[in-house]
């Protein structure tokens, strides 16, 4: 493994890479990236050392360790994040834990609105939905393009600003839509919303909400960049985190809109217990939810990143972007596929959507693991079979899954 800490600037030996994963090497595996992930060696090792301390004294350990590992999590993802402050870092065990606490603490007035784009995954939708019924806000989902095979990152920037109204308060996005592997302009739109913000008063910020998770670990854009004032993503699925783990980023100015809604375990619960308790200025600890979680997973969320920093974020971006266009290209060549993910790097990511004709997305999923291939199944209204290559897989797992789909026939 030590090739893959000498120097991030040098390509990283992508076979030494898949080696870390105890991935069956039965299959092919083209769904784990964008699902729930296998545990790489320096996470599972990780795993393995804390889950031994707190099997053998698991009062002593906890009390020790829970705050200044958490507050480790923290500092690493906000490094991986481009973030100077590590305490404006929510810590969260999923996207929908993130998306759920966001929304429901978020300020929103009757007759506010709330901008969603279409297609947004379920757990955004319904959080959203919560919200509004509770505030007696609403919501607009917003249609971004009328097809995928001409859909334009202009295009998409002129179909959020023209939805935009006094009433907006919230304009939830997702970065890269699981359905379709759509990657949304995030850094773009916000730019363009940066006129509209800067009219708005104090107490009616127009915020910029974002579901992260599927460009989270593949695309380099930092926080920063992306210009968003809250970013929500699990770690367990392009980063290859300990499973259930995942966090909220957000501005100091966004932290103040949202009220915590369930209490977090950091000093103040010590200050509480000294009859010194109230809510001082939000951030992302105090919004971390408290109660115990699986601590082990938890305190070895560094070790992930620090892997995924030791390969070099252009090196991860390429890689996978590289095995992305070589599946799209290989299925719009099949006559009895079709395609749903844009074919340009611009305007996609790790997820490749695809249909076969005559056959839902549910049977395809079926026949490719039967051919040893494993594929997803959008969880959608329409659904679309996926392969999701990730920094694991190598160009002869995606020349046997196109095979697979090849021989697939109706």
């Amino acid at each position: 493994m030590s090739q893959l800490h000498q120097n991030s600037t040098r390509e990283p030996d992508w076979d030494a890479v898949r080696s870390l994963f105890r991935l069956d090497p039965d299959y092919i595996h083209l769904g784990s990236s964008q699902f729930i992930a296998s545990h790489p060696l320096p996470v599972r090792e990780a795993i393995g050392r804390y889950r031994v301390l707190l099997d053998s004294n698991p009062v002593h350990h906890t009390m020790q360790l829970e705050n200044k590992k958490a507050q480790e999590a923290r500092i690493s993802a906000a490094r991986y994040m481009g973030i100077g402050d590590p305490n404006l870092i929510a810590l969260t065990d999923s996207t929908t834990m993130g998306l759920g606490m966001t929304y429901a603490g978020i300020h929103l007035r009757e007759g506010q609105e709330i901008l969603v784009s279409e297609f947004s995954h379920y757990s955004h939708q319904e959080s959203i939905r919560k919200a509004t019924e509770r505030s007696k806000a609403r919501f607009t989902e917003m249609k971004l393009y009328e097809h995928l095979s001409s859909v334009t990152e202009q295009g998409i920037i002129e179909a959020v600003l023209a939805k935009v109204s006094d009433k907006t308060r919230i304009i939830a996005l997702t970065w890269v839509h699981s359905n379709s592997g759509l990657k949304t302009p995030v850094a773009a739109i916000a730019k363009s919303l940066d006129p509209i913000r800067e009219r708005r008063a104090k107490d009616d910020r127009l915020l910029l909400i974002v579901d992260g998770v599927h460009g989270f670990g593949i695309e380099t854009e930092m926080f920063d960049e992306l210009g968003c004032d809250i970013f929500v993503t699990a770690c367990h699925k392009w980063t290859y985190g300990p499973r259930g783990t995942g966090f909220v980023a957000a501005t100091d100015q966004a932290w103040q809109e949202v009220t915590p809604i369930i209490p977090d375990y950091t000093e103040r619960f010590k200050s509480y217990s000294d009859g010194n308790g109230g809510p001082g200025r939000m951030d992302g600890k105090i919004a971390t939810p408290g109660g115990f979680h699986a601590l082990e997973h938890r305190w070895a969320l560094s070790s992930s990143f620090e892997l995924m920093e030791s390969l070099g974020r252009q090196h991860v971006y390429n890689r996978v972007h590289k095995l992305n266009r070589i599946c799209k290209e290989g299925l719009a060549d099949m006559g009895h596929v079709q395609v749903h993910t844009p074919l340009k790097d611009e305007l996609s990511s790790g997820i490749v959507a695809f249909e076969v004709k005559g056959m839902d997305a549910s049977e395809v999923v079926k026949r490719l693991a039967e051919k040893k291939i494993i594929a997803t199944a959008a969880p959608y209204r329409v659904s679309y079979a996926r392969f999701t290559p990730g920094i694991y897989n190598s160009e002869s797992d995606i020349e046997r899954a196109l095979d697979a789909v090849s021989s697939l026939k109706a």
